[in-house]
C-alpha cells in the first residue's frame, strides 16, 4: 500500500469528523470545531491517502507564538499498524517551525504513546482533570530544535 500526505481540502471535513467520531466517541470533535481548525490552521491539518485516494487518517496542528501542538490524530482503526499515524506525524513536524511542540494523549492509549516516544517525545507532564471530566491525559513534548 503506497500512502501519501496532503493538506486537506475544505470539502473533505465530513469525513473528518466521521473518522473522529468512530475513533474518539464520546471524545470526538464537534463537526463546527474540525471547520474551526480548518479555518485557523490549514496548512497543518493533514490527510494520508492510499493510491485510491481513501482517506486512512488525518492529524491536524497548530501554533502560537512560542509553541506548536498535535492537536489531533487519527487513524481508521482498520488501517492502524501500517506507518500512517508515524508518516502523518512526520509530515507535520516538517511543517512546524516552532522549537517546542506539544500534545496530549490518553495514558491508556499505547499505540500513539509509541509513536510520540519513537518520534521522540518525552511526557513531561500527567493530569488527573485535564478537560475537568476526570479524564488523564499525559503531555508529551518534543524539543524540535534539532529538525
Amino acid at each position: 500500500m503506497i500512502i501519501t500526505t496532503r493538506k486537506i481540502e475544505v470539502y473533505e471535513i465530513n469525513e473528518i469528523f466521521e473518522i473522529d467520531k468512530k475513533e474518539f466517541e464520546p471524545m470526538n470533535y464537534p463537526l463546527f470545531v474540525l471547520k474551526q481548525y480548518y479555518d485557523l490552521f490549514s496548512e497543518l491539518f493533514l490527510v494520508a491517502e492510499n493510491e485510491n485516494k481513501d482517506i486512512l487518517g488525518y492529524i491536524i496542528g497548530g501554533t502560537n507564538n512560542s509553541e506548536g501542538w498535535i492537536l489531533s490524530l487519527a487513524t481508521k482503526s482498520e488501517y492502524r499498524g501500517h506507518g500512517i499515524g508515524t508518516k502523518l506525524c512526520k509530515s507535520l513536524l516538517n511543517l512546524i517551525n516552532i522549537d517546542c511542540i506539544l500534545l496530549t494523549v490518553h495514558p491508556d492509549n499505547s499505540g500513539a504513546i509509541h509513536i510520540y516516544e519513537k518520534l521522540g517525545f518525552k511526557t513531561s507532564a500527567r493530569k488527573e482533570n485535564y478537560y475537568g471530566d476526570h479524564s488523564p491525559r499525559n503531555i508529551m513534548k518534543l524539543d524540535n530544535t534539532h529538525k
